[in-house]
């Protein structure tokens, strides 16, 4: 048997998310300019054989959390606090049905955004990070997503 290991993202939100894993939920990509998560339609479809609504808004906010997860992950001071990521906001836009493989692609917010992130979460011991999300199918986007997340100082 071969082992494959899970990049830690995918890892964190199948064992800490457990509607993740039940959506198949998968890292596509993760670079310096966007996170693309993946679920395949077979686990999320509704009765008409498209993307079920739910699951499309939910793939499209863990790519969301996943950014902000990875960008605090990478923080100095990470190991020596404690820190909670919670979904303050979001609005979703559904523009078209999606028949096939869904595809969250979230873009990682500009140097400027994370800096002033950083500096609010040092001072304050909270700060928030507005994301856009959209779901992409054949080149077009289906659903998109606003969403701000809160990252506070566990106490």
């Amino acid at each position: 048997m071969t082992t494959v290991k899970l990049p830690a993202l995918e890892h964190f939100l199948h064992e800490m998310i457990p509607l993740a894993k039940a959506m198949g939920v998968a890292v596509e990509v993760s670079d310096d300019q966007k996170l693309v998560l993946t679920a395949p339609h077979e686990q999320n479809k509704n009765s008409l054989n498209t993307a079920f609504g739910g699951s499309l808004v939910s793939l499209a906010t863990l790519a969301g959390y996943g950014v902000v997860w990875e960008l605090m992950r990478n923080e100095p001071d990470q190991e020596k606090v404690e820190w909670r990521i919670v979904v303050k906001e979001s609005k979703a836009a559904y523009r078209r049905p999606v028949l096939g493989d869904l595809r969250a692609i979230c873009e990682r917010p500009a140097k400027v955004a994370i800096e002033e992130f950083a500096a609010a979460l040092k001072r304050y011991g909270q700060a928030k990070l507005k994301l856009r999300t959209r779901i992409i199918e054949d080149g077009n986007t289906a659903v998109d997503v606003q969403a701000a997340y809160v990252v506070v100082a566990a106490r």
